[in-house]
């Protein structure tokens, strides 16, 4: 018997980092018109910032901008402020990219009582549906069976599955990749709950190095924020958005750029979009193997606006305030290395190329 799954979707947090238009107005006007909690917010998020991440906002900011016809209202910085929030908040509530990223729940083999251990992220492949994680959260299997939403409720991740061997150190924590994924069988993907989606190549973005940093949202199931009853479980989405780090921060952590996304996650200094606070985000452990997806231009040329997938989420460095990912290339060649003929069925070269 499987546990129930329901999707708690309100007003998920966002930290808010990018309000250039907001930066520009003076300090004075600033504090008479905004209200104390919403400027404090805004007053530790700018502190984190440095100027190039600010410069780099601004100029994605610009680029969304131009999606929207409305003209932003003039002289009132509550006024500016709420059209901020509604050119953010529209991009996040119709994103449908969002729908891929689910929960991934052991089923323990020795108790009845299910939990959640981490995320995952549904790609479509040629013909065959693919879910993209963690290795450190298939690494559960030897617990338990891991299950993700269906139609009647959680059912069996079942299928071909494939992850990064070990370190030599045998420690998942020494694994810099982190990489894993099941094919699902045909059974499994045809009885997904129907709110789950699974990404075509056209909502995938599989650059190697960005020329230009950009923001990032992480998406996922905190297991923290999960609520067992009995059987049935019921799961809470989180996002979180913020600027890529600088250079510096990936090699002080033996990461490559080319490789992997880091993105500044000051957790005690984020803002609630829907509460009009700072507040301190919970702990993101269990959004490991949730998508990660860019707001870069390619998504917003024409409507409707899309966050491409770039990524999947593993770790949190709560020392250097960091959140870091796998670039979601490194998946698409692991399974094209795994499986030749599905490379050639799907075009691996045009898979391979921007965006």
């Amino acid at each position: 018997m499987t546990p129930n799954s329901q999707d708690t979707r309100g007003h998920p947090p966002l930290l808010e980092k990018t309000a250039a238009s907001v930066e520009s107005i003076p300090q004075a006007v600033r504090e008479k018109e905004l209200p104390p909690g919403v400027m404090r917010g805004l007053r530790k998020g700018f502190q984190c910032l440095s100027a190039d991440e600010l410069a780099d906002g601004a100029q994605m900011f610009s680029a969304l901008r131009a999606r929207f016809p409305e003209e932003p209202p003039a002289g009132s910085v509550e006024e500016a402020f709420e059209f901020m929030d509604h050119v953010f908040g529209s991009v996040l509530r119709e994103n449908p990219t969002f729908s891929a990223t689910v929960p991934v729940v052991l089923e323990h083999y020795e108790k009845r009582r299910p939990e959640v251990v981490g995320s995952g992220v549904l790609v479509r492949v040629a013909d065959r549906v693919f879910l993209l994680t963690a290795a450190h959260v298939t690494d559960w299997q030897t617990e338990g069976r891991l299950s993700i939403p269906g139609r009647r409720g959680f059912m069996p991740a079942t299928g071909n599955f494939a992850a990064v061997d070990f370190p030599a150190s045998g420690s998942r924590a020494q694994d810099r990749l982190d990489v894993a994924y099941v094919r699902l069988d045909d059974d499994c993907a045809k009885d997904l709950d129907p709110s789950c989606t699974a990404l075509e190549r056209r909502h995938l973005s599989v650059r190697q190095s960005p020329l230009r940093r950009t923001f990032y949202t992480f998406v996922g199931f905190p297991w923290r924020k999960s609520r067992v009853h009995g059987l049935g479980i019921e799961t809470d989405f989180w996002l979180f958005t913020g600027a890529e780090a600088p250079e510096s921060e990936y090699k002080a952590l033996g990461l490559a750029r080319s490789h992997h996304i880091a993105m500044r996650f000051h957790r005690k200094h984020s803002f609630h979009r829907g509460k009009r606070r700072a507040m301190t985000a919970p702990l993101p452990h269990g959004m490991s193997g949730g998508g990660v997806y860019a707001w870069d231009e390619a998504g917003m040329k024409k409507p409707p606006i899309f966050l491409p997938l770039a990524g999947i989420a593993n770790q949190f460095v709560a020392e250097r305030s960091l959140l870091i990912a796998t670039r979601l290339h490194v998946y698409v060649s692991c399974i094209f290395q795994n499986e030749p003929e599905l490379a050639l069925m799907a075009g691996g070269l045009k898979w391979r190329s921007a965006p």
